[in-house]
């Protein structure tokens, strides 16, 4: 059977994993729409291409060609999502590297956050989600595996901690692992540039996050009443509503 070609693969001429995004949040990423175990991916195979209502993509290119690549010395086809993904995470990379050079060791990141992207506005969903997933445990490797607040150090990737919550309240210990942060959130405009992420543990990560939550929710209710302020005095009739909502 042969394969349509689809453009929220990584290779869409190629059986590979399909990135398609839904509105949904899961975590700090939109959720995928095809989720196999453990979230992961599902792969494309020609069968699926047939069926699926949202495969998108043209015929292959005649005019595409291959050309060579400034971030890692190879050749890609031009236009291709390895192209983009390649340049994306040079640029990523690129960014890294000059932190490392203007802030002290320990401290590489902007304490304000920044919402400036590391790559380009233009950068799809796909090549920015596969980004992420590349600049995750680099942000940890910049940082020491060390929460940037607290001070915590886990030594790796994961530490364990005694929780007197398990076991029915008897207590027992887990697994934890360090988290990537967004200094200025994605919800208020912060980017995936490094200089806006820091590495925190659970419990740090966890403050700041209902923060942000209670920050939201009070804007939510600001803007609910006034709005209805505005119905009251007579305006819009009962059809008065934000257009962020």
């Amino acid at each position: 059977m042969k394969l349509l070609p689809c453009h929220h693969r990584l290779l869409p001429e190629e059986e590979s994993f399909c990135w398609l995004e839904t509105s949904a949040s899961r975590g700090d990423r939109p959720a995928l729409v095809f989720r196999g175990d453990k979230d992961r991916p599902v792969r494309c195979t020609a069968e699926l291409a047939t069926v699926c209502p949202f495969r998108e993509g043209t015929e292959r290119r005649r005019g595409a060609k291959m050309v060579p690549c400034p971030y890692c010395h190879g050749r890609h086809r031009n236009g291709s999502n390895t192209q983009q993904l390649c340049e994306a995470w040079g640029l990523t990379k690129a960014a890294l590297a000059r932190l490392r050079k203007e802030l002290p060791e320990g401290h590489r990141y902007y304490d304000e956050g920044t919402i400036e992207p590391p790559y380009d506005e233009g950068t799809t969903p796909l090549v920015r989600r596969l980004v992420w997933q590349r600049l995750q445990p680099a942000v940890l490797r910049r940082d020491r595996y060390r929460c940037q607040d607290c001070g915590a150090d886990f030594g790796a990737r994961r530490r364990k901690v005694y929780d007197p919550k398990l076991r029915r309240g008897k207590g027992g210990y887990r697994w934890e692992s360090l988290e990537v942060h967004h200094i200025i959130a994605r919800s208020a405009g912060g980017s995936d540039h490094p200089g806006n992420l820091k590495a925190l543990c659970p419990s740090c990560h966890a403050s700041y996050t209902q923060e942000q939550a209670a920050v939201r929710t009070a804007e939510r209710r600001e803007r609910a009443g006034m709005l209805r302020a505005l119905e009251d005095a007579g305006y819009g009739d009962g059809g008065a509503y934000d257009p962020r909502d």
